[in-house]
């Protein structure tokens, strides 16, 4: 197979050959993608009450602020103007994390990049099993949990809820089948059989309904007009399907005709009580991330029997980012999240080897802005939203460079 290099063409032998150079790009890389899928709380206790506190975690902070300035002095010192090209406009305009948009700068070449990739992921998938094996109270749901006790037996490995768990194995799936075309057919088909396997214990309705719908949408479509288009409305359905069937009639009849639960396990009521709330504060949002926490939301519905109170988000990225930041805040995080990607991966050359690297974004992206439409999966601090915002900055890049083949 040919050397397809990550790097622009007239930057392909810019900084050290060394092999030293190359173990510490790889364990660079592998570490960063551990530490976003392990983090550093893996197997968390749900049978407590989660702490309610405004100050931050001392591990959390220590160890991101290690990690990131390692990646930027990396960075610096290994041609920095490369990081010139994701600098436009949306992004000056929403300042969001930088630091994995250098982790990608980190692989020699496409090959390099999927046995890093493959590394982590099977390091992580392995975790999951093993944790359902050997410690099944810290990687199953139980009835004892503190919060949602209904969802006993279903599998969420190392991460905190199920839905994280779903996400992140509908990810390694697009990982395995980018491997499985650029490297190893073995080894991608692995990671799809253990990550799709692990991904129908979670019972995750949204991910697994959406996986099949990721893996055909623009597979083959190359006219950006058609494609962006379709892409697009694929997006307004879903909102208005979900979202909309709140205040759509025939939308409520429409899903009385074809779900068993047309409330969508009640994120119709916090569907509600989130666009009740926004309307409050359409313009500025209540904060980054601070809507859910406050103590109004968290104990002064308590004796409410609606579930809004209890769950944590809006289980929709667009109206979670509007609670933060406002309604203009939702609209350029979309555009520069899920618009923008698309319009970048028409822009990128149509060469035959580099296509499954931008399919693998371009799939990520795609997941992201759909399952948000049902669970909030757009900017927040778990392994989606930081993989989405790589993707992102990713497609970026491809459109800019030339990727030497």
């Amino acid at each position: 197979m040919a050397n397809s290099a990550l790097l622009p063409s007239n930057a392909a032998a810019v900084g050290p050959s060394s092999s030293f150079d190359t173990l510490f790009r790889s364990a660079l890389f592998i570490a960063v993608f551990l530490i976003l899928w392990i983090t550093f709380r893996p197997f968390p206790s749900l049978a407590e009450p989660g702490e309610v506190t405004a100050a931050g975690d001392l591990t959390n902070q220590l160890g991101y602020t290690t990690v990131f300035l390692m990646l930027a002095g990396w960075c610096l010192t290994h041609d920095p103007s490369r990081l010139a090209l994701l600098v436009r406009p949306i992004l000056v305009v929403t300042v969001l994390w930088l630091v994995l948009s250098m982790v990608l700068l980190l692989p020699r070449n496409v090959r390099h990049f999927s046995d890093l990739l493959a590394t982590a992921v099977l390091i992580v998938i392995a975790l999951c099993y093993l944790g359902v094996l050997f410690a099944p109270g810290r990687a199953i749901h139980q009835a004892t949990d503190f919060v949602e006790p209904e969802l006993a037996g279903d599998w969420r490995g190392l991460f905190g809820h199920k839905n994280e768990a779903s996400a992140t194995m509908v990810l390694f799936v697009f990982v395995g089948l980018f491997v499985a075309r650029v490297r190893r057919l073995a080894v991608g088909g692995l990671i799809v059989a253990s990550a799709g396997l692990f991904l129908l214990m979670t019972y995750s309705k949204t991910s697994i309904a959406m996986l099949p719908i990721i893996s055909k949408v623009l597979g083959r479509i190359r006219n950006p007009v058609v494609g962006i288009g379709l892409a697009l409305s694929v997006l307004a359905a879903f909102n208005l399907l979900s979202v909309g069937s709140i205040y759509f009639e025939w939308v409520r009849n429409l899903l009385d005709t074809v779900l068993a639960d047309a409330s969508f396990t009640g994120r119709n009521d916090v569907w509600q009580f989130a666009i009740d709330n926004l309307l409050k504060r359409p313009i500025t949002g209540y904060g980054y991330s601070a809507f859910w926490g406050t103590e109004e939301v968290v104990f002064g519905l308590a004796g409410n029997a609606v579930w809004a109170n209890t769950a944590g988000h809006a289980h929709n990225g667009y109206l979670d980012i509007a609670l933060s930041v406002g309604i203009p805040g939702s609209l350029l995080v979309t555009l520069w999240l899920v618009v923008l990607p698309l319009v970048d991966y028409y822009r990128c050359p149509h060469e035959a080897d580099a296509a499954p690297l931008q399919m693998l974004f371009l799939r990520v992206c795609l997941f992201a802005a759909y399952a948000s439409c049902f669970e909030s999966m757009l900017i927040e601090t778990g392994s989606l939203g930081l993989f989405l915002i790589a993707s992102a900055f990713a497609l970026r890049f491809l459109s800019l460079t030339h990727v030497v083949l």
